[in-house]
């Protein structure tokens, strides 16, 4: 995913999680990023029309981001990096 957004948007960004070729929907936080920062701070996902995904709140900041999921599952909990977007 490389989308670009005004930095004055708010919007649903839809996240497609799989873990071993499965659809994954529920048990879903996100992370942003920017630069070559790890994720440590996460956020519950948001649904929207059956999918799932992240909000983008306005004003937003400028520059590019990264965007990783974590699935919580047990025993395993695996954080995937999902794609990039940049602000305007």
């Amino acid at each position: 995913m490389t989308n670009y957004y005004p930095r004055e948007t708010t919007e649903f960004v839809p996240v497609t999680v799989t873990v071993d070729g499965v659809s994954v929907t529920s048990g879903v936080q996100f992370s942003i990023t920017n630069g070559q920062t790890r994720p440590t701070v996460w956020m519950e996902s948001v649904t929207l029309d059956d999918q799932i995904g992240f909000m983008l709140t306005a004003p937003l900041t400028v520059g590019a981001y990264r965007v990783w999921a974590k699935v919580t599952d047990s025993p395993e909990i695996p954080v995937i990096e999902c794609g990039s977007y940049r602000v305007t």
